[in-house]
């Protein structure tokens, strides 16, 4: 199916958003492997709860992933392909040089998709952040970096709803005769 308009745009958001890119997005080939890769690195531990896969699947549905893979991204077996070897600094692919800080990032935010990010799942990621040839300095920084930005995200959402989105919504449905 090809993209759709409301699609692209989405993508060209994110990736302005996110990176301050304005470029075209990388080819959704390759953004298709990063998100099996980023199922693995999120079910280090050995499981993707729905609520993790669900997270990955929305994840690279606006980072340009064509429909097709996400069909095949809500049916992949973790540990089923060796996704994260390009991603390994003994590969010596620009994908290891360039994403595995980000892959590891967003292992973490998807790891944690189900409400919480896991000691045993920290655990996990750490060793295969090792196994791809990071440094436990640079792992410390990631995950510092990740509960930083967590952190202010939940502020950000007091801050702004202080009864919470939830009510937010419904007041204005109510108001509106929805």
């Amino acid at each position: 199916m090809p993209k759709q308009p409301s699609d692209q745009l989405v993508t060209q958001w994110i990736y302005q958003d996110y990176f301050q890119y304005k470029d075209r997005s990388p080819k959704a080939s390759v953004t298709s492997k990063y998100a099996k890769a980023l199922l693995d690195v999120a079910g280090a531990d050995g499981v993707v709860t729905d609520a993790e896969r669900k997270w990955v699947v929305g994840y690279a549905a606006i980072r340009g992933v064509s429909h097709d893979d996400l069909e095949v991204l809500k049916k992949y077996q973790i540990g089923s392909e060796d996704s994260t070897a390009i991603y390994n600094n003994d590969s010596k692919l620009k994908s290891a040089e360039h994403f595995q800080a980000e892959l590891i990032y967003d292992g973490f935010r998807a790891a944690a998709a189900d409400g919480t990010l896991k000691t045993r799942e920290i655990d996990a990621i750490s060793a295969l952040a090792k196994k791809l040839g990071m440094t436990d300095e640079k792992f410390q920084e990631i995950l510092t970096l990740y509960k930083e930005e967590e952190e202010h995200r939940q502020k950000r959402i007091e801050v702004l709803f202080p009864k919470s989105y939830a009510d937010a919504v419904k007041a204005i449905d109510k108001h509106y005769g929805r």
